[in-house]
């Protein structure tokens, strides 16, 4: 897997972040450097939380990872959206993953999150409705069997 670009609205101190970090094949390197606070942890916490999600159980845990730039705006969303590729039976698949969290009517935390596998989309999470049911009888849940390599598909799915 090769991270191209990570974006993260709203999320801790990142207001509107938008970072390619792309390589070229002869400087397969990135450094990352900077003072106290200045980003580097919620960087990887960003694109660990775009990967394997963020687990807000709270309203108090949604506010504490929302940018506090963000409640002056009255945007009380946080994005994270990662660009990536990866090799599925030898051949390079381009991927967006975008997991949205966001208070529903009750003010409890949602999480929306959206696949892009070379232009195919999926979508899932506790904001997204219940798909209806197919002629066998069994739910949306299951739509997603052997669309994915068996090594991937945990990732993305439980």
């Amino acid at each position: 897997m090769h991270i191209k670009r990570i974006k993260a609205k709203n999320f801790k101190t990142y207001y509107d972040l938008d970072l390619d970090i792309s390589v070229e094949p002869d400087k397969p390197i990135i450094l990352i450097g900077g003072k106290n606070g200045g980003g580097k942890t919620t960087l990887f916490e960003a694109i660990y939380g775009a990967l394997y999600g963020l687990h807000i159980h709270s309203l108090k845990q949604f506010k504490e990872l929302l940018n506090a730039g963000s409640l002056d705006k009255g945007e009380e969303i946080i994005t994270l959206e990662l660009h990536f590729t990866g090799k599925v039976l030898n051949e390079e698949q381009q991927y967006i993953l975008t997991r949205t969290y966001a208070l529903n009517t009750s003010k409890q935390p949602t999480e929306s999150v959206r696949l892009n596998m070379n232009g195919t989309v999926f979508l899932y999470g506790t904001a997204t409705p219940p798909r209806p049911t197919n002629r066998t009888g069994s739910s949306g849940k299951q739509n997603h069997k052997g669309q994915f390599a068996p090594r991937i598909e945990p990732i993305f799915f439980v």
